[in-house]
């Protein structure tokens, strides 16, 4: 109750700052602002996986991104016997716009640069009932078509990018995603949209961004988009630059659980 009380008092003050914003007015003296209200949380854990494998079959560029699918399996496994959550995007937009208070064990598993892996994940995410974002590279796709026949009710298909994951920018990365035109990038995503069937979130190729690029996102009409950052989202964040905790292939269930809690 006390938590939910606080909670409370922050939208309220949120809301209270908005309206004086719309209308031209500041805080007064005595009055705090939104960034010294605080609200009691851990954190939103939104994973970033990228590529699975099996170990009766290892790639020979094995690397800290593999996870190997029993390792994924343990990790569902624990989610699904303690009870985790798993919220939409349009929930982590009103979470992180400080509009939901979401249940404590929650959390959001994304896996980058899909899907022609997770032929190996599906029946692990079908196993344990778990929801899970595949952030697709669309233009490796030559159709809807041909990309649905990885889907699955527990994977869902995101933006990143049509053909954006490469280089040409001097940003971060060095990814062309930060040297693109506001016309370019909206063109770029419409196509990944329309082979995605969906644009609720966007990965960043790369990890590399703009101020000028979160704008055409918002304009584009995403609800959120996610970086490489390594940290948990919180309310207050943009929600156009949404960290992600990193899961690597060395890790143990032990080091899952601690990233995620």
């Amino acid at each position: 109750d006390t938590d939910n009380q606080t909670y409370q008092k922050y939208i309220e003050k949120k809301l209270e700052s908005e309206q004086k914003n719309n209308a031209g007015e500041e805080i007064g003296a005595g009055e705090k602002s939104d960034s010294e209200i605080s609200y009691k949380t851990d954190g939103l854990a939104i994973c970033m996986y990228h590529f699975l494998y099996d170990e009766a079959d290892p790639p020979d560029n094995l690397g800290y991104y593999y996870i190997e699918i029993q390792t994924l399996e343990s990790e569902l496994q624990y989610l699904a016997e303690n009870d985790y959550y798993f919220p939409t995007w349009q929930e982590v937009r009103d979470y992180v716009d400080g509009r939901l208070l979401l249940p404590e064990k929650s959390i959001v598993l994304t896996f980058d640069d899909g899907p022609n892996y997770m032929y190996l994940g599906t029946p692990i995410l079908e196993q344990y009932q778990t929801p899970a974002t595949s952030f697709v590279i669309a233009s490796y796709w030559n159709s809807r078509d041909m990309l649905y026949g990885y889907a699955s009710d527990y994977l869902t298909f995101e933006s990143h990018s049509y053909q954006m994951h490469q280089g040409g920018g001097s940003i971060g990365h060095g990814g062309i995603y930060t040297s693109m035109s506001k016309e370019e990038i909206l063109s770029d995503l419409q196509k990944s949209f329309d082979i995605c069937g969906n644009s609720d979130a966007f990965a960043y190729p790369f990890g590399d961004y703009t101020e000028e690029g979160c704008a055409v996102l918002e304009e584009a009409g995403l609800l959120c988009a996610v970086t490489t950052e390594n940290a948990k989202a919180f309310p207050g964040d943009n929600p156009y630059l949404l960290p992600r905790v990193r899961m690597l292939g060395n890790q143990t269930l032990e080091e899952f659980i601690a990233a995620i809690q």
